[in-house]
């Protein structure tokens, strides 16, 4: 009996793996396609343009809004429809078009059936240009047209490609380089003397380590979110000072404390709005800022 079953479980083990031989597929035809020779390193310029019509509240015959970019050293910037620092996890997302693999590469012809007649938005990095159109619902894949072939590549590319300019502004209240040494705010003042911070007046109760914190805390300031000043949250009620390490200088304003901090850098055109609780303690000496976070 037990020989009998231990043939038959043989048996199902024999036609499993004639099956996985049969079924498996051919090395030949699973190769995949890149849709560039581009290296993301490479690239100086990006040009990206939405059709209007991938927006609900658009009017359909809108025409697509352009943006542009281009690498300055080793900063992105933005220089359509406005000048402004890019950030640069949105550029490094755009780029990763450059990784994308297909399975599949297609002749560009009946391009209807791929939605590439109009395309959704395309990506134009430095001559090459990018054209996105239709959603594979059944493999969950973009069909995107490029060097004269249709390419299936994950949905995951679709979301890098920002609904407005706005979404492209960098959320680094200073640029790489700028490096305050110095802040004259409207209560109290800060600067770097002999690798120590000081503060004016002098708080003899907070600890080096506190006031390197509170330094660190506005040379890292990452803002939430970043957009165009427009004028719509009015005009500074205050401002705040910033020495450079170079020797420049910036002047911020404060837009508004509550319900977030909205700060202002008017060189830009660009206003940060920061978490309510940043106000407490970017805009208050170590001591209080310590004293805000204990109650």
């Amino acid at each position: 009996m037990r020989s009998w079953l231990y043939l038959a479980a043989l048996a199902v083990v024999v036609a499993a793996l004639s099956a996985w031989v049969y079924y498996k597929p051919d090395a030949r035809t699973s190769e995949t396609y890149a849709l560039s020779e581009l290296k993301a390193g490479e690239v100086k310029r990006i040009r990206l343009e939405r059709a209007a019509a991938v927006d609900a509240a658009a009017p359909a015959d809108a025409p697509a809004t352009p943006m542009e970019l281009e690498r300055r050293g080793d900063v992105w910037h933005i220089t359509v429809p406005f000048p402004a620092r890019a950030e640069s996890f949105q550029v490094e997302r755009l780029l990763g078009i450059l990784d994308a693999r297909s399975v599949g590469r297609f002749a560009a012809a009946g391009l209807d059936r791929y939605g590439l007649v109009q395309p959704q938005s395309t990506v134009t990095l430095d001559a090459q240009t990018f054209a996105f159109g239709a959603v594979n619902t059944a493999t969950r894949e973009q069909y995107v047209l490029t060097n004269a072939a249709v390419y299936a590549i994950p949905l995951t590319q679709r979301t890098a490609i920002p609904r407005d300019p706005d979404a492209l502004i960098s959320r680094a209240l200073f640029a790489p380089g700028e490096v305050p040494v110095r802040f004259e705010l409207p209560d109290f003042a800060a600067a770097l003397d002999d690798g120590a911070w000081k503060f004016t007046p002098a708080h003899e109760d907070v600890t080096p380590d506190e006031r390197n914190a509170w330094a660190d805390r506005w040379r890292q300031a990452l803002a939430v979110r970043a957009a165009r000043y427009d004028g719509g949250s009015g005009s500074a009620t205050s401002t705040i000072k910033i020495g450079l390490k170079d020797g420049g200088t910036l002047t911020l304003g404060i837009l508004q404390r509550e319900p977030e901090l909205v700060l202002l850098r008017a060189d830009e055109g660009v206003q940060y709005y920061f978490f309510a609780d940043a106000a407490k303690r970017m805009l208050a000496p170590p001591a209080r800022s310590s004293d805000s976070v204990t109650k």
